[in-house]
């Protein structure tokens, strides 16, 4: 669960190289492509605009909602033998040390990758049980690890969905105003 911790890690990059190449390969993104788009297929280049877009949407409204310091995490004034944290640094008393111990609502891994996940199964259905499956493995690795409360990752999810839902009413009436 520790690789899911590295927003960058190489399974969040190799899903990242199929979306593009899902989106800028013409024979790929006409078999994957949302059938309801076919009529007139969006570029390429708007297809990640969105992605792009979903994403700074739902981790730009956690992190305003994180320097609210609504919540300490589950790591704060607890040792090693009251919890498992195994992404934390322990300090010289036996205590947890890390980034943000402030900052555990939401949970911005969460938004995140259900943002990914509701706009990338909009725009390629046929591999929505993957990017699901991705994103279910993030949020649960984030409770697993240590760092986020059940509440964080589930209100993060809701966060995602909610980009989401924006970004694809914006896309779609983007494409009703360019017919």
């Amino acid at each position: 669960m520790n690789i899911f911790h590295e927003p960058l890690n190489p399974i969040t990059i190799l899903l990242l190289i199929i979306i593009i190449i899902f989106s800028f390969n013409s024979k790929i993104k006409s078999k994957f492509l949302n059938k309801s788009l076919d009529r007139k297929p969006p570029k390429s280049l708007a297809i990640l605009i969105s992605i792009l877009l979903t994403v700074i949407i739902s981790d730009q409204i956690g992190q305003s909602m994180k320097n609210l310091e609504l919540r300490e995490r589950p790591w704060v004034n607890k040792t090693e033998l009251e919890l498992n944290c195994s992404v934390c640094k322990i300090d010289d008393q036996n205590q947890f040390q890390s980034g943000g111990r402030n900052k555990s609502f939401p949970s911005n891994h969460a938004a995140n990758a259900c943002a990914l996940a509701f706009i990338i199964s909009f725009f390629f259905p046929n591999i929505k049980k993957i990017v699901y499956g991705m994103a279910f493995i993030i949020m649960f690795s984030r409770i697993y690890v240590g760092v986020h409360y059940p509440f964080d990752v589930i209100s993060g999810m809701i966060l995602g969905i909610l980009s989401g839902i924006i970004v694809k009413r914006l896309f779609l009436l983007y494409l009703a105003r360019s017919n």
